[in-house]
């Protein structure tokens, strides 16, 4: 039987007090989805940094899970940092973004190839319809730390995203994050 419990979520930190799992992803993990191989590789070789880390709370005899992503700030070439992308393997599947501190934007993009953008800043909470792909950027200069929450068995299609990409990326155009067409979407 599940008894109810409370959770803490620090806003800045990102921890998940208690949590159940934990996963950290460095930039070597993030090969393929910057377009300047040369600057990725020259970060790499400096010194791998932490990309992201995902905190999680879940429990198996339970529907729902939720938890926080920790995202660094950094850049690649005029690309910043982002997570890989993914589509829910439940077609069903929805999910929801509470951004806790930094700054940035959610990336997503319909099966059908349209392609939305939500801002990611304390307060903001993101609805993401069932198949849309969604690859969250952190365009501040801080750590951006947001709230995740969706169905346990959702799953996770990170293949699509992979092999194609996303038609669009966003940049850093003067100082400001700008959205542009990806020259490499398959």
């Amino acid at each position: 039987m599940l008894f109810p419990e409370g959770v803490a979520i620090d806003g800045l930190s990102g921890e998940v007090t208690p949590s159940t799992g934990r996963y950290t992803k460095k930039l070597s993990e993030l090969g393929g989805l910057f377009r300047d191989t040369a600057a990725f590789d020259k970060a790499v070789a400096a010194g791998d940094p932490v990309a992201y880390e995902v905190v999680d709370y879940r429990k198996e005899e339970c529907d729902i899970a939720f938890g926080t992503t920790i995202m660094m700030p950094g850049k690649i070439g005029d690309e910043y940092f982002m997570t890989r992308g993914h589509f829910h393997e439940r077609k069903d599947c929805g999910e929801g973004y509470y951004t806790q501190s930094g700054q940035g934007l959610l990336l997503l993009e319909s099966r059908d190839g349209e392609v939305r953008t939500v801002e990611m800043k304390p307060g903001v909470c993101a609805f993401i319809p069932p198949e849309w792909a969604h690859r969250s950027i952190n365009t501040g200069d801080e750590k951006l730390v947001f709230v995740w929450f969706c169905a346990t068995d959702a799953g996770h299609d990170y293949g699509t995203i992979r092999e194609r990409g996303m038609r669009k990326l966003v940049v850093d155009k003067g100082g400001k994050p700008t959205l542009v067409d990806n020259p490499d979407f398959a």
